[in-house]
């Protein structure tokens, strides 16, 4: 399998006047043209590992790794200029919600269009094409309309299909997707990881799925990495995330309701320093 990211002791942090926080400690990964889940509770370094890959991490934030590199790219050599042009076109992100993350005073096709001409030479005409062609494959039954609106007139699954068509509109080879469908429905939370798991089929990309939900990535990835307090605990395939050996994985499969079964109260994490050591 052609590997499209390596990721060596990957490290995050942030300086304060209180000490510095390590947000991040010494992950390490490779991603090919595969789905890889990443999991773990809220504050555990999921988003801050995806970002720090986009070159997002804020301008105090320290990041550091032995190696990170996307297809053959140095990313921490990368000038400043090099990462915008990887980003949107050959590695995407898809942001928690799409409330916070699309341009409210912008129409939604407006927003597409510029992407896609951020990275391509292309005319309006054109553009306009190649963002309702996306949103028809997004499943938005009327893309002409949903082009005209403004993010706040949409629904928050069409907002999230509308995020989702912006980030692939320039063909990325690589998506991280930050708990897209969290904010939505079971039924449109299944229409949305549909559409994603067609799209990265078809175009052969890598996709790394962070996510709180232990069920939603045991079913929609193939490997799952779990993180806590900054660190890699277990790595194993998603089909055996049943049969995980770590105390923190079992923990957090043993929190999750189950239908039929009376379990009030829930059970607690037992946390233990060492996982954090």
């Amino acid at each position: 399998m052609t590997t499209l990211l390596t990721v060596d002791k990957l490290k995050v942090s942030y300086p304060t006047r209180t000490g510095v926080i390590e947000a991040v400690r010494g992950v390490s990964f490779t991603l090919g043209k595969e789905r890889l889940g990443i999991v773990g509770e809220s504050g555990s370094g999921k988003s801050q590992t995806g970002r720090a890959i986009m070159g997002l991490t804020p301008k105090h934030g320290i990041v550091t790794a032995d190696r990170l590199e996307f297809n053959g790219i140095d990313l921490l050599k990368a000038s400043a200029g090099e990462r915008r042009r990887l980003r949107g076109k050959r590695i995407a992100m898809i942001l928690q919600d799409p409330k916070y993350s699309l341009d409210p005073v912008m129409t939604i096709g407006r927003q597409i269009c510029e992407t896609l001409r951020t990275h391509e030479k292309v005319g309006k005409a054109e553009a306009r094409e190649r963002a309702l062609a996306m949103l028809e494959a997004v499943q938005i039954r009327d893309p002409k309309r949903v082009f005209d609106l403004h993010p706040h007139e949409v629904s928050g699954g069409m907002g999230q299909r509308a995020m989702i068509a912006m980030m692939l509109i320039a063909g990325p080879e690589l998506l991280i997707a930050d708990e897209p469908t969290s904010a939505l429905d079971v039924t449109v939370q299944l229409d949305v990881l549909r559409i994603m798991d067609r799209l990265v089929a078809e175009r052969g990309m890598g996709l790394i799925f962070v996510s709180h939900d232990l069920r939603l990535v045991s079913s929609f990835c193939d490997r799952v990495i779990v993180m806590y307090a900054g660190k890699i605990v277990e790595e194993l395939a998603a089909a055996d995330l049943r049969h995980a050996q770590h105390p923190y994985t079992q923990g957090l499969l043993n929190c999750m309701p189950e239908i039929g079964q009376n379990r009030h109260p829930l059970p607690v994490l037992d946390r233990r320093p060492e996982w954090a050591a």
